[in-house]
C-alpha cells in the first residue's frame, strides 16, 4: 500500500516540475522575445534617425554642388568672352601689350579659380561617393 502512494507521490512531484519548467521557459522565452522586440524598435529608430541626417548632409552637398558647376560656368563664359577680347585686341592694337597683358593676368587669375574649383568640386564628389 505504501509503494502505490510513493509512486503517485513520485509522479505528481514529476508532473509538478515539468509543468513548473514548462511556465518558466515560456515566461522566460516571452521576456526574451520582449526585450529583442524592445532592441529592433530602438535600432529601426535609430536608423531612422541616421537615414534624415544623410539626406540633410546630402542635399547640402548638392546644393553645393550645382553652386560650384554655376560657378564653373561663369568662369568658363568670362573667360571665352576675355579671350576673344584678347583676339580682337590682338588684331586692333598694334601699340603696346599693356592690354594684352591686363587680360593674360584675368584669365591666369581665372584659371587659378576655376582650378579651385575643380578641386572643391572633386572633394565634394569624393564626399557623396563616401555617403
Amino acid at each position: 500500500m505504501k509503494t502505490p502512494v510513493v509512486i503517485f507521490l513520485i509522479l505528481l512531484m514529476w508532473g509538478g516540475l515539468v509543468y513548473g519548467g514548462y511556465f518558466y521557459a515560456l515566461k522566460h522565452m516571452q521576456e526574451t522575445e520582449q526585450y529583442f522586440s524592445n532592441q529592433m524598435v530602438e535600432i529601426k529608430l535609430n536608423n531612422q534617425r541616421i537615414e534624415e541626417e544623410l539626406i540633410g548632409v546630402m542635399k547640402l552637398v548638392q546644393n553645393d554642388l550645382e553652386s560650384f558647376n554655376q560657378e564653373i560656368a561663369q568662369i568658363r563664359s568670362e573667360m571665352n568672352m576675355i579671350q576673344e577680347e584678347l583676339e580682337l585686341t590682338g588684331e586692333s592694337i598694334t601699340g603696346t601689350d599693356q592690354t594684352r597683358l591686363s587680360l593674360q593676368e584675368r584669365i591666369t587669375e581665372l584659371d587659378k579659380q576655376l582650378g579651385g574649383l575643380r578641386e572643391q568640386l572633386r572633394k565634394l564628389e569624393a564626399a557623396v561617393r563616401a555617403l
